[in-house]
Order: structure tokens, then sequence, then C-alpha cells
């Protein structure tokens, strides 16, 4: 299930953890949508903000939802445009980040935005609308436990404006982080299994998922085999993985693997896109994998996107297993 929904609706009737409210400096009312959540929460909400003694631009405080279906208000201050001059880029993109702050600390788990400063405020719709999304997307890629985050569009231009940011974006992150390399390990269980059973059994891919795709030994090739990791993300969901490694003049593509249920969305050709440009900074000569010889799919998919078969490898990765793969070269 993707993590980012655009909707067009009204925010005070989510059933969400938290709503954000585009507030004013002073926390005490005002029009459109801030106007509207403070009558739907009633008049606690206005006496809770009185003893927050105001908010700054692109800070971000929190009060109780009291009357709202959801538990939280999150009061942010978006900046009014003013040709650019006054920082406004960057003080929207600190709105959601101190929103998504507030979110980490206290185990909000779903939240939906309004269309901060894009009404009388005067902000241009398109870039405030790329603004919230990257920002909220990065947010995503480092905080799994967030479930869910809702734009939630008053009017039908802004909906427009946000379905077609939405549409197919992706995002490639190197893996440093143990919470990373806990979700590579995920995807790699799931990957083989769903993927990897009918091709060499179940028994292989267990001890192949031990051995060489758990957490643990992923750790290892990161900090002693000099492999580097990176996970893939399409709409904000760890959706694959990829782990290259130098060898010499050329760059070994060890693993690059997409979700099932992702396949044939673009992740593919992006990835591929994203390891070549690495190995040209890198000045390699070729890029080179391995595949299993009867993943007729896999080998498929590589000689569509360039690669040629150059040979037969067979390696003995121990327990009396044995893998009997292609070596497959892209030159560049």
């Amino acid at each position: 299930m993707a993590k980012i929904e655009i909707i067009r609706g009204d925010i005070t009737q989510l059933n969400v953890d938290a709503i954000v409210n585009a507030a004013n400096r002073s926390l005490l009312g005002g029009g459109g949508v801030d106007g509207a959540i403070h009558r739907a929460a009633g008049p606690e909400l206005l006496e809770a903000c009185e003893r927050l003694n105001g908010c700054n631009t692109g800070d971000a405080k929190i009060t109780p939802g009291f009357r709202l279906p959801s538990k939280y208000v999150i009061h942010t201050v978006g900046p009014v445009w003013n040709n650019g001059k006054n920082r406004e880029k960057e003080l929207l993109a600190s709105c959601y980040r101190q929103c998504l702050r507030i979110v980490s600390e206290n185990g909000i788990k779903t939240i939906a935005f309004p269309n901060i400063s894009t009404g009388v405020y005067g902000f241009p719709k398109p870039e405030a609308a790329s603004i919230a999304f990257e920002t909220v997307q990065d947010f995503l890629t480092e905080h799994p436990e967030l479930e869910k985050v809702i734009f939630c569009c008053f009017d039908e231009e802004n909906f427009s404006i946000y379905n077609n940011l939405n549409f197919n974006k992706i995002i490639i992150k190197r893996v440093q982080s143990p919470q990373a390399i806990q979700i590579v390990a995920g995807l790699a269980s799931t990957i083989w299994n769903e993927h990897y059973v009918l091709i060499i059994g179940q028994e292989q891919v267990d001890y192949m998922v031990a051995s060489f795709q758990s957490a643990d030994a992923i750790e290892k090739q990161i900090n002693n085999e000099n492999y580097e990791y990176y996970l893939i993300y399409h709409l904000s969901e760890p959706s694959g993985y990829i782990s290259i490694k130098l060898m010499g003049d050329e760059l070994f593509l060890s693993k690059f693997y997409i979700t099932k249920e992702k396949r044939g969305t673009g992740l593919g050709k992006e990835g591929l896109k994203f390891v070549i440009n690495i190995a040209k900074k890198l000045d390699a000569k070729a890029i080179t994998l391995t595949v299993n010889k009867y993943n007729i799919k896999s080998i498929k998919a590589y000689d569509k996107m360039g690669f040629k078969n150059t040979g037969s490898v067979v390696s003995d990765i121990g327990a009396g297993f044995v893998m009997d793969d292609f070596k497959m070269s892209y030159e560049l």
C-alpha cells in the first residue's frame, strides 16, 4: 500500500492521528483551513493555542484535536509569497520538516497536510506542491514507521497538481543505517521467496537469504567487503535494492532486485540509469553481473536493457549448493 495518498476533501473530517493546520503566527484562528479547523475542533482548541504564545514562520506546534476525528492538530505557519525574495521556499520546506519532526517525537503514524501557503498567502501552487512532496518523501525514506501521509487538497487545481507529481516518483538512496539494512534484508527475503523458489528450490533460497542477504551479512558486505547498497523507493515504499562493487575496471552489479508488485513501473530502467551514472563516475569500462541460467525472465530483461551474455560461471556457495549462472556485461 502506498504511503502517500492524495485526496480532495475536507481535512477536518479525516480519521487520522494528526491533521496539519495552516495557521497564522498568532495561532488564534483565521480564515480558510485555519478557521475551518478551529470551528470543527471547538473552543477548546483556541484555549490550547493561547497557551502556545504564537509560532514563528516555518515552525510548528502541537495541540490535541478536541472535537475533531484526529487526535492531534499540528499548527504550522507558512510563508507569505513575495516573489521568492524572502526565503519563502526554504521556509515552506521547514514547515513540512517541523511537522514531521513533531510526528516522529509523538509516535504519530498517520497525518494529513493541507496545501500550506497556497491560499491567501499566494505561494505558487506547483512550486508549493513540489516542495511538500519532496520533503515528505525524503522523510519517509528515513522513517518507515510513519504509515500514511495524506495530502488533502481543497481545490481541483491543487488536486490535479499533486496527482501529476505523484506519478512514478522514484528515489534511490544509499544504505548506511542499521534501519536501512534491515529494510534491505526484509526485501531480500520477500523477493527471493516470491521469485526464486521455483527456480532453485526452497532449501537453497533459505540458505541464500540466511548466508548472503541477512542483515548481518549485508552489514559485513558494506563494512568489510567494499559493497555499496542502495534502496529503491517508489511512491515512498521500499520497492527494490541494488548492490555494487568496483572490481578493477568493471563495476560488478551484485544484486538488482525489484519486488513483484512493482515490476513494470519503470524501476528497472531507472535503476540501470543510476548504476550507469555511478560506473561512469568511477571510469568503469563495463557493468557486469551474474544471473541464474534458469532465470529466463531476468535474462530477457537484462538482454533488453543492453547486457550481453559473455559465458558461464559455476560457483560453489557452500552447504552442497552450486550457482550455475551466466555472466552478462554492459559495455560503457
